[in-house]
């Protein structure tokens, strides 16, 4: 964690000095102005430690308040600076290719236009970040199924309920669970973000859904750095079985629920410590439904259907370049082998800024249906 901190506020802060440079070289700022853009980027640079300090000493209206700043800010910058790549090698090319126009001229309009491309971006992306959509997907399997050979599981995953997904959002999270009419709900790791004692009462809100077979639930790396007892507590408070490297079966359909790997590297084994050599025994055949946050595929493992998550869909589309590295399936739906898929959701909420470019939440709607 320590490192992760360090790499992170090294390249947040390398952002903000590319901005600062860019503005410079159109506006030429005075002594007194330089030095207060650089106390206001350092408090923005600062800001997500600024809010988990504030939610620690349960401050929330001052941590919400940095929080809806600090994250806006941060996808603006983050845009601003994606963006003011691609027109710099843009004006990298015109210096080689002969044009008419002034160089002056050319960086002014560029630094303008992504000016307002990264509002127009972040702006739409607050927007569209609420807009939750609905991923269907339609399963055939060979094994038999009750309730007329076809359940519907639907599935959820990083909400992040928090400052930021508080009642107002996660009630249409709900809503649209509920319009869904799942027969069995799964959360796929990062439930919650932050602080939990501000949050502990919006597990009632969890009591409108209730699947003919049940909620099931696997935990993320986030539940750990929340607090993993507490995540618990919020997560079955919830209606939700939570299981860490265990096998539920229920309607024919062997869930597998398997611990995050974060809670290893942290000093945390729960269940099963072999857990690298197999997965949980099953009793009997049928379905088998693999539940794992974070989209890694172990080939040895046995499994119809694996449904993970984390990726975000890189939550904004540049992004999604970063996320492919450590992912390779970071989104979608995967054909593994015969009879072996795997689906990547995008997730429901949003880590970080309340933005989403080009990569919007989703519920998954997934129709399983016998063949047999």
């Amino acid at each position: 964690m320590p490192m992760f901190i360090l790499t992170f506020l090294l390249l947040y802060g390398g952002t903000h000095v590319y901005a600062y440079i860019r503005a410079n070289s159109v506006f030429h700022f005075s002594c007194g102005l330089k030095i207060f853009i650089l106390i206001l980027f350092i408090f923005l640079i600062f800001a997500p430690l600024l809010v988990r300090i504030a939610e620690s000493r349960h401050w929330e209206e001052l941590a919400r308040a940095i929080a809806y700043t600090g994250y806006i800010w941060m996808a603006f910058i983050f845009l601003f600076f994606c963006i003011g790549i691609v027109f710099d090698l843009l004006r990298l090319i015109l210096k080689v290719v002969p044009h008419g126009g002034d160089a002056v001229s050319l960086r002014n309009i560029a630094f303008g236009l992504t000016v307002f491309l990264s509002v127009a971006f972040v702006i739409y992306g607050f927007i569209d970040a609420q807009r939750i959509r609905i991923k269907k997907l339609e399963i055939h399997t060979e094994h038999k199924l009750p309730n007329n050979g076809k359940i519907r599981i639907v599935q959820i995953s990083d909400v992040h309920i928090g400052l930021i997904i508080k009642e107002k959002r996660l009630q249409l999270v709900l809503d649209r669970v509920k319009e869904a009419d799942p027969d069995m709900l799964v959360s796929t790791g990062d439930l919650l973000d932050g602080e939990l004692n501000n949050v502990m009462p919006l597990t009632d809100l969890f009591q409108q859904i209730k699947p003919k077979y049940g909620k099931y639930a696997v935990v993320g790396n986030h539940e750990y750095y929340a607090g993993i007892e507490k995540s618990l507590e919020f997560t079955r408070g919830a209606g939700f079985e939570v299981l860490i490297d265990e096998a539920r079966q229920v309607a024919g359909i062997n869930i597998i629920g398997l611990d995050d790997p974060t809670g290893r590297r942290i000093g945390i084994v729960r269940n099963n410590p072999d857990r690298q050599k197999k997965l949980p025994e099953i009793k009997g055949g049928g379905f088998i439904l693999l539940l794992k946050h974070q989209p890694f595929v172990n080939d040895k493992d046995v499994f119809d259907l694996q449904l993970s998550g984390h990726t975000h869909g890189g939550q904004f589309i540049f992004f999604r370049l970063i996320t492919h590295l450590f992912f390779p399936q970071d989104y979608g739906l995967y054909g593994l082998a015969k009879n072996k898929l795997l689906y990547v959701s995008r997730g429901t909420g949003t880590w970080g800024p309340p933005v989403r470019v080009f990569a919007p939440p989703e519920i998954t709607i997934i129709d399983l249906i016998s063949d047999s």
